[in-house]
């Protein structure tokens, strides 16, 4: 995670404008454990944007945060998110006003609001990006201040009928100018509108977002620092928040996989994803995944487990998210056990790695999958799950081999969804370890992947595991999070 400061003041109209860039610094103090990169005010808003594109072109993958400063400071950060995802982003608006004014209709001359509009293409001509947004990549939140002409434009685009992101989203920027919340709670804004968002209901929007899509960038602007209270509250309040977005990535990333690999039942209740798969020992296909806000409802969890009479199982996942959650179940006796990593990659980076070092073959036949999954996979419940689990893996989905003298030396499936594709039931038989057959795996899996259109991989690989670590680090994955189990004896 980056936080990028840009303590811009220039493009507000507020007489207070000058305390922005005390904002923008207290707002990057409350964001533990990110690089921070500041960017120094140049004398022209241009400037400025050109001096945020160069430093985010050095950041690396990962959640940006972007304090202000005026509203003015998402141009780049915006445009940066919207080159690397393109038709597939969508920009989450939490602000009083639409900041969809041009410099002919804007009652002030303020770029603050006339950000959005010049995202959309239609803005000062120095300051619109090479790439800009359509109208059906925005959706405005908190909005109750609008002039006569953005009213205009918003109604004659859609977007002023448009209330959640469209089908093609792949990837969330949230945008919250701190004058969306009420003023009778946060006063620390220079254009205060009456009748705004609280902050549980700010974060509980942002919740329900995260659950659903990978947040890939967040954008806090507009505080002036005026009250004490104010900064009490934010203290607490953009933890909150960074936290959600953070782990979003994750969550899709777990969420993926527990649609792509099923289990045999599954019930959802209050966010809870509860799986059961009778016949399977495995603790992946007989888990509770736990929603990413709120774990309440734990007793109904246990419920539905005591109903199959099978063990009661929590994924703790991310595990950097719910410590409140592990602390609970451990104080109800459940045991930790499967301490996990899961790791992503770059699909291009893993193939740039991985050069081929023995031939693979696409086993086309379904019908064969669960046979070599029990040869190869050496688990007590490997027939189990070849039988009952592998034929409902969603397409697409390869099941790659390596063979020698037409024994099957070693085995991976990968499954391709949105953008991603998953890495499942890698294994290698003893006697051929350390003979390419894994990386030669990998690379030819990647390669699949890549014609799927996955530009990112994931695995999940057992911490103590460090052989099968030091492999995936070598051709590019890095850890994404952690899980762990919770089980009741």
């Amino acid at each position: 995670m980056t936080v990028v400061e840009v303590p811009q003041w220039q493009g507000s109209g507020s007489a207070t404008a000058v305390r922005l860039a005390e904002g923008a610094a207290l707002l990057g103090d409350m964001i533990p454990e990110a690089e921070r990169v500041r960017i120094q005010v140049a004398g022209t808003l241009k400037e400025t944007a050109e001096r945020t594109r160069t430093a985010l072109d050095r950041v690396r993958d990962g959640l940006v945060v972007t304090v202000g400063g005026d509203c003015g400071v998402e141009l780049e950060p915006i445009a940066a998110a919207l080159r690397r995802y393109g038709e597939r982003l969508t920009v989450i608006w939490f602000d009083a006003h639409a900041d969809l004014n041009t410099p002919d209709s804007s009652p002030s001359g303020a770029f603050h609001g006339m950000v959005l509009r010049t995202l959309l293409g239609d803005g000062p001509p120095e300051l619109v990006p090479d790439q800009v947004l359509r109208p059906e990549q925005v959706v405005l939140a908190g909005v109750r201040a609008l002039d006569a002409a953005e009213s205009d434009f918003a109604r004659a685009t859609g977007i002023a009928g448009r209330s959640a992101p469209g089908e093609k989203t792949a990837a969330l920027y949230i945008h919250i100018d701190l004058d969306v919340l009420d003023p009778d709670v946060f006063g620390s804004v220079g254009a205060p509108e009456p009748g705004g968002t609280l902050p549980q209901e700010l974060v509980e929007q942002v919740a329900a977002l995260a659950e659903r899509f990978e947040i890939v960038g967040l954008g806090v602007t507009e505080y002036e620092p005026a009250r004490r209270q104010d900064h009490d509250l934010l203290a607490t309040l953009v933890p909150e928040l960074v936290g959600l977005c953070r782990v979003s990535k994750a969550r899709q990333v777990e969420r993926r996989a527990a649609r792509v690999w099923p289990a045999s039942n599954l019930e959802e209740h209050e966010g809870w994803l509860l799986r059961h798969t009778p016949g399977v020992k495995r603790k992946r296909w007989n888990s509770a995944l736990p929603p990413l806000h709120r774990a309440t409802g734990v007793d109904r969890v246990e419920e539905f487990y005591r109903e199959r009479e099978t063990p009661l199982r929590v994924q703790v996942s991310p595990a950097e998210h719910h410590r409140d959650l592990d602390a609970l179940l451990a104080a109800r006796g459940y045991r930790i056990e499967g301490e996990t990593s899961v790791l992503t990659a770059s699909t291009g980076e893993v193939i740039a790695a991985t050069a081929p070092a023995a031939t693979v073959e696409t086993v086309t036949d379904r019908g064969e999958w669960p046979r070599i999954f029990a040869d190869l996979d050496d688990h007590l419940d490997s027939a189990a799950v070849g039988g009952t689990v592998l034929p409902h893996t969603v397409e697409p989905a390869a099941l790659l081999t390596v063979s020698d003298g037409g024994r099957v030396a070693g085995m991976a499936l990968f499954v391709a969804d949105e953008g991603w594709a998953g890495i499942f039931s890698m294994a290698t038989r003893p006697e051929y370890r350390r003979r390419g057959v894994a990386t030669a795996l990998l690379g030819a899996g990647a390669r699949w992947a890549a014609e799927q259109g996955a530009e990112r991989l994931y695995l999940q690989v057992e911490q103590d595991n460090k052989t099968a670590r030091r492999l995936y680090a070598r051709v590019g994955f890095v850890r994404s999070h952690t899980y762990h189990y919770r089980t009741r004896p």
